[in-house]
């Protein structure tokens, strides 16, 4: 029994909430319930005080007018407009009214249905038509009924209560409305930082697993080629298995991690990100697989920030991978000093004749970007035919 008056409850509000954000409200369930029920006890009310002075059928009919546009919203599926709203309860109020109260001099309840009404309208369709309905609704009770001075004023107070409050409601709709689009742009703009990072991990991980599988592959060949070199060839080929495998894993690791916030999933290895002590590996990595390079930093790397760390394995790899692709067979040199507050490394490798490299592609960019995050500066580009590749970075990122 309670679990289906909680399921039609649950139903009931969801209705009300979502035929309201098709119209552009967010107003929770409660408020247009909390403005019918108002509306409906000044109707009852206001007939009540009228029942056994003239027809009662007229006095019912004129409530059940009243209340009826309103409590339509709940029970039909189209939205109601204002404009048949207010002239249905203008009716109906006008009708309750015109018959005369038991006791003379009492307040009428009557009047009260008018304020909600005005209310809600301003509420959902603006401070204009609420207007409009307060000049309406005045109106009638100028022309229909008895009153003095005093209650005349007292309905007024009441319609531009009702106006106040509605305009309270949709300027803090407005607001909401404001926030939900605010929250909505941040969760865009955070979905879309995040695929930026995973796709620069993942391009890392590739250019440099690519880079270093291609220089082993070259290796056997060219000992199969010129020596006949099975011995070789088989090792080179044996290395080249080997890095795909841990690039592999590396990319299984990666996108764990960054898929789950920071935990990997279970029976993913938990191995942290590379840092500036997975330096030296790195570069004979590449040195192994048959890249010329040269090697050497100056201070302590147990300074560095992990951020800042990470960004320089991902510099130096993906500048390593660069030089593979698009440079093969020239040495590199790589510098690192991280003696003063702002580390500085720099990549060179000799320009080949004819080559031609974009500054525009994903390495590039998510080089850049990786820079740029933790206050650094990157430089890349052709300096006396050596391709260059510098950038300074604080030790301590921020």
């Amino acid at each position: 029994m309670l679990d289906g008056t909680a399921t039609l409850f649950g139903r009931f509000r969801d209705r009300i909430e979502h035929k309201g954000a098709r119209q552009g409200l967010v107003y929770p369930w409660w408020i247009p319930v909390l403005s019918t029920i108002g509306l409906v006890g000044g109707a009852g009310i206001g007939a009540f005080q009228r029942l056994d002075v003239a027809n009662d059928a007229l006095v019912l009919l004129a409530a059940a007018i009243t209340v009826g546009p309103c409590v339509a919203h709940f029970l039909i599926r189209p939205w109601l407009p204002w404009w048949v709203e207010l002239p249905v309860a203008l009716l109906g109020v006008g009708l309750l009214v015109s018959v005369p109260l038991r006791d003379d001099g009492a307040i009428d309840f009557a009047p009260l249905s008018l304020a909600f009404a005005v209310g809600e309208i301003t509420a959902t369709d603006g401070g204009r038509r609420g207007l409009l309905g307060v000049g309406a609704c005045a109106g009638l009770l100028l022309l229909v009924g008895d009153h003095d001075a005093d209650l005349f004023s007292l309905y007024l107070g009441e319609l531009v209560i009702g106006l106040v409050f509605g305009y309270m409601l949709r300027w803090q709709m407005r607001a909401l409305a404001a926030e939900q689009t605010a929250r909505d742009e941040e969760r865009v703009r955070a979905t879309l930082a995040e695929r930026q990072r995973v796709a620069r991990e993942i391009h890392d991980l590739v250019a440099h697993s690519l880079s270093v599988t291609m220089l082993h592959v070259t290796g056997a060949r060219r000992a199969l080629e010129q020596d006949a070199d099975i011995p070789d060839a088989i090792e080179a080929l044996t290395d080249a298995e080997r890095v795909g495998r841990e690039a592999m894993a590396d990319i299984r690791r990666t996108v764990s991690v960054l898929a789950t916030d920071g935990t990997a999933a279970p029976g993913v290895d938990q191995r942290p990100l590379p840092g500036a002590a997975d330096l030296d590996a790195l570069v004979e990595g590449f040195r192994q697989a048959g890249l010329d390079v040269t090697w050497r930093r100056d201070g302590d790397l147990a300074r560095l920030s992990p951020a800042a760390g990470l960004a320089l394995f991902r510099v130096v790899q993906e500048s390593l991978a660069n030089v593979v692709k698009h440079a093969p067979g020239v040495p590199a040199d790589v510098r690192l000093d991280v003696t003063g507050p702002v580390a500085r490394l720099t990549v060179t490798n000799p320009r080949l004749a004819g080559a031609v490299v974009g500054t525009d592609g994903s390495g590039v960019a998510g080089m850049t970007s990786r820079v740029d995050q933790l206050g650094g500066r990157l430089e890349v580009g052709d300096v006396d035919d050596q391709w260059r590749v510098e950038l300074g970075i604080p030790v301590v990122a921020p």
